[in-house]
């Protein structure tokens, strides 16, 4: 009986230390994220019509975050720097835009995840917001839903549309901001910039 006893207290011994190592010891150490420096390079560009104009777009190869990769054009002019990991932050000096991947939970879809936890944080976290317009439609094949909304800013109404882009991991995010006067003129922009987007594991 006590050889039971004592092979028990080893074994459970064992376990709590391999549970300490496993808890506390190297293999918790998570893998650092950082922007890959090939997702800053352009990598091509084309010619493109929009409202009568021709626009160079340049194209940049996102390749931040495995099974995330996409590829996305913007204007020559436009300041495109790294944003957070599988992101830009872009200037184009008369708005700001940003582009983000999301994780969409698992007991959700795009859409849902859009309408029940995305608008009403915006309620909450900005001034004055309100809901313009709400579209679904498709990016290069990925289902997509699209956001518009007015804000308040130092006293000055701003416009913001976000396109949230499923994909197989996670969701693209495109946001574009202006102040409201501007917005119609640099809306078809917008809208050729968004339709570039498209994931290049798909």
């Amino acid at each position: 009986m006590n050889k039971i006893i004592i092979a028990i207290l080893i074994l459970t011994v064992v376990a709590l230390i391999g549970l300490a190592i496993y808890t506390f010891g190297p293999m918790t150490k998570k893998t650092t994220i950082r922007v890959n420096p090939v997702s800053l390079k352009p990598a091509g560009s084309e010619k493109v019509t929009v409202d009568n104009q021709s626009v160079a777009l340049v194209a940049y190869h996102n390749q931040d975050l495995p099974e995330n990769f996409y590829t996305l054009e913007f204007p020559k002019d436009w300041q495109v720097t790294p944003g957070k990991p599988g992101g830009y932050a872009l200037n184009f000096g008369k708005g700001t835009g940003t582009v983000d991947l999301t994780d969409v939970p698992d007991n959700s879809t795009l859409e849902l995840f859009v309408l029940s936890q995305v608008e009403p944080r915006l309620k909450k976290t900005v001034s004055n917001y309100k809901r313009i317009d709400y579209r679904r439609l498709a990016v290069n094949g990925a289902e997509a839903y699209q956001l518009l909304y007015q804000s308040l800013h130092t006293k000055e109404q701003y416009q913001t549309v976000q396109t949230y882009i499923a994909g197989s991991d996670q969701a693209g995010i495109i946001t574009f901001t202006t102040k409201q006067n501007e917005f119609s003129a640099l809306s078809s922009i917008f809208s050729s910039v968004t339709h570039t987007f498209h994931w290049e594991n798909k």
